[in-house]
């Protein structure tokens, strides 16, 4: 809010304030104090006091919804434009790799090319929470390797010596596909950032449980507890803001898919998610 603006609430504020003083010390001094005049000035004051806050709530809000509007139609204004570049990067790589044979050139068109799907990533994530904040996010039916797989091949290189062991759970899911894909991204990319050199994750189906369990640094008890709070991190220094558990939280709340968490200090976290609920097998 401006200057201007809080400058013109206070001096509302004030003003109302001293009216209404006014007021009750006029009626007291004219009909003196009593309990029955003390419920009609009360009776008087209500009124009044709800249409001063309110034009008060609406001097003050004003200014902070009409930005958050802007805001909003700026998003989504952009959001709609980024679409056009994309298809454009893609199109013009695929026809220059087609002509190309030089492996220096073929490389760096395959830079470009990632450098496009991970813009198309956040173009993905920014369509799917304005769909989510309005409440228009799809339920379809997918099967959960191919999203588990995807998971898999975008933190490959985030892997950097860390084994990934995969087991196909061969399930059927009925839920928000790109929730899904937030959550899993979510576990599988904490498995890889907190294990050891070396270490190993291992992700695998038991009886409608999804198993992610990871060989790295675990977790002590307090931070056990505030895990899925949004914001909180164990370790400050790490990348990230704290969110990633939340979102994975989130999801498995909206569709009752039960979450279990195992872990120990310096012997690694497993994570189990039951997908029976909104699942079946192939």
């Amino acid at each position: 809010m401006k200057r201007r603006e809080i400058l013109k609430v206070l001096i509302f504020y004030v003003v109302s304030f001293a009216a209404m003083a006014g007021l009750m010390w006029m009626i007291f001094e004219t009909f003196g104090y009593s309990n029955r005049n003390f419920l009609i000035v009360i009776a008087m004051l209500l009124p009044l006091s709800l249409l001063f806050g309110y034009i008060l709530s609406k001097v003050a809000m004003e200014p902070l919804f009409v930005t958050n509007d802007l805001l909003d139609r700026l998003l989504k204004d952009t959001l709609h434009e980024l679409n056009i570049p994309l298809s454009t990067i893609f199109a013009n790589v695929s026809m220059l790799k087609r002509s190309e044979s030089d492996p220096k050139k073929m490389t760096r068109l395959g830079r470009i090319e990632k450098a496009g799907e991970n813009l198309s990533e956040l173009y993905e994530d920014l369509d799917y929470f304005i769909k989510k904040e309005i409440g228009n996010v799809e339920v379809e039916s997918f099967e959960l390797d191919r999203v588990i797989e995807r998971s898999i091949a975008k933190m490959e290189e985030l892997a950097d010596g860390i084994s990934i062991q995969y087991e196909p759970v061969n399930m059927v899911v009925t839920a928000d596909r790109r929730g899904c894909q937030k959550a899993i991204d979510n576990l599988l990319g904490n498995a890889i950032k907190y294990n050891r050199p070396g270490g190993s994750v291992e992700i695998f189906g038991r009886k409608g449980w999804l198993v992610i369990k990871d060989s790295g640094v675990g977790m002590d008890e307090t931070t056990l507890f505030r895990i899925f709070d949004r914001y909180y991190q164990s370790d400050l220094s790490a990348s990230g803001y704290g969110i990633g558990l939340h979102i994975v939280k989130t999801f498995c709340d909206e569709h009752g898919i039960e979450i279990k968490m195992d872990s120990k200090k310096g012997e690694g976290t497993t994570f189990r998610l039951n997908f029976a609920s909104v699942g079946e097998k192939e």
